[in-house]
């Protein structure tokens, strides 16, 4: 079972020498529940919420284009550094969004990790889990595929500048 899944709960596997000194026990317990929390529920829906940002931006591309193309003049100077400025803005905000999940994915294994090496703070997670388990019985958001500046269109009407 993933550590993202519905009904998942650390399991505490024995002392790790490793790890070194994180803290024990239940505040243990209690800091890797909020890492996870954070990592599987909170961190996803930001990363969702930038994901749909850069669709929306990604979906000026085309109509800014079309305005911007003006017939027998073609683009200009300033209208590519807007087109231009338009793509930085979609690539940050998609990079966010991937960075987002990025991290969340690596709170959670950070949280599954810990717990693991400390038997009080892996009852004191569970605990936690069981006592909000009404926000872990949908399954974690996928993490989003936002597009990229220059990837196709994602509609396929797109209005034209219509000048003479």
């Amino acid at each position: 079972m993933e550590a993202t899944e519905p009904g998942w709960r650390p399991e505490y596997r024995g002392a790790d020498g490793n790890v070194g000194n994180v803290g024990s026990g239940r505040e243990l317990g209690a800091h890797l529940y909020y890492l996870y929390r954070a990592g599987r529920n909170e961190l996803p829906r930001i990363a969702r919420t930038y994901a749909d940002v850069t669709v929306l931006v990604h979906q000026t591309a085309g109509a800014m284009e079309g305005q911007f193309d003006l017939p027998d003049r073609g683009i200009g100077p300033a209208q590519q550094r807007l087109l231009e400025l338009r793509a930085e803005v979609q690539d940050v905000l998609r990079l966010t969004s991937l960075r987002m999940s990025e991290v969340g994915a690596a709170l959670v294994t950070i949280a599954d990790r810990y717990a693991a090496t400390d038997e009080a703070a892996a009852k004191e997670f569970t605990r936690l889990l069981g006592y909000h388990a009404s926000d872990y019985q949908q399954p974690a958001l996928a993490p989003p595929n936002p597009p990229a500046p220059g990837d196709p269109p994602l509609v396929r009407h797109i209005p034209r500048n219509i000048v003479d």
